[in-house]
C-alpha cells in the first residue's frame, strides 16, 4: 500500500470517528434533542456525491469512508426521527 493511500485511509477513519459519539449518545439516551435533522441529511447528500466520485475514480479511501459515514449519518437520522415521535 502506498503512502498516499495510507494517508487517505487514516484521514477518513479519523474524520468518520466524529459521528460515532453523537450516534452512541442518541442510542443510549433515546433523545436527539438539539440535534438538527438537516445537517446529517445534507452531509449524506455530499457524502453520496463523494462516494460516486470515489467509485468513478476507483479511490478506495473515498469509497470506504464515505460509505461508512453515510451509514452512520443514516443512523443519526433514524434516531432523530424516532425520538421526535416520542
Amino acid at each position: 500500500m502506498d503512502t498516499l493511500t495510507l494517508l487517505g485511509l487514516t484521514a477518513g477513519f479519523i474524520t468518520t470517528l466524529g459521528f460515532i459519539p453523537q450516534l452512541l449518545k442518541g442510542y443510549r439516551t433515546g433523545s436527539m434533542e438539539g440535534v438538527s435533522l438537516t445537517m446529517p441529511l445534507v452531509l449524506m447528500l455530499g457524502m453520496g456525491m463523494w462516494l460516486t466520485y470515489g467509485v468513478l475514480t476507483e479511490d478506495p479511501p473515498i469509497i470506504i469512508w464515505n460509505a461508512v459515514s453515510i451509514v452512520l449519518n443514516a443512523g443519526i437520522v433514524l434516531l432523530k426521527v424516532r425520538s421526535n415521535g416520542r
